[in-house]
């Protein structure tokens, strides 16, 4: 399986492909460079992707820790349905929703 990581616009980064454990260990040093290098409000878009495990939901916690040590924001757009329901069980859907509505990781 692999992912890609593209900046669709200076704010956005797309997450596309199938999103897993292994490809995981290659994008999660690019997603973190690219939010560091961000404006202060960054977008996760996770609407490329075709197939996630919980591995994407380690991810939007990273993006998170990286915009609030900026004291910027994060949005997430595009959760796949199946992400979503792994946020519920692990207890973090309310905290995504809510920065899926303000922009704000904090």
């Amino acid at each position: 399986m692999s992912v890609r990581l593209l900046a669709d616009q200076a704010d956005c980064l797309r997450l596309e492909g199938e999103l897993d454990f292994s490809s995981a260990v290659t994008v999660r040093p690019e997603l973190e460079r690219r939010v560091a290098a961000a404006g202060p409000s960054v977008r996760l878009d996770f609407s490329g992707v075709t197939r996630v495990n919980s591995v994407g939901l380690s991810l939007i916690l990273v993006a998170a820790r990286v915009v609030e040590a900026r004291q910027g924001s994060l949005t997430v757009s595009g959760m796949p349905a199946g992400l979503r329901s792994m946020a519920v069980v692990c207890g973090l859907d309310q905290w995504i929703e809510s920065i899926a509505a303000s922009g704000s990781a904090g």
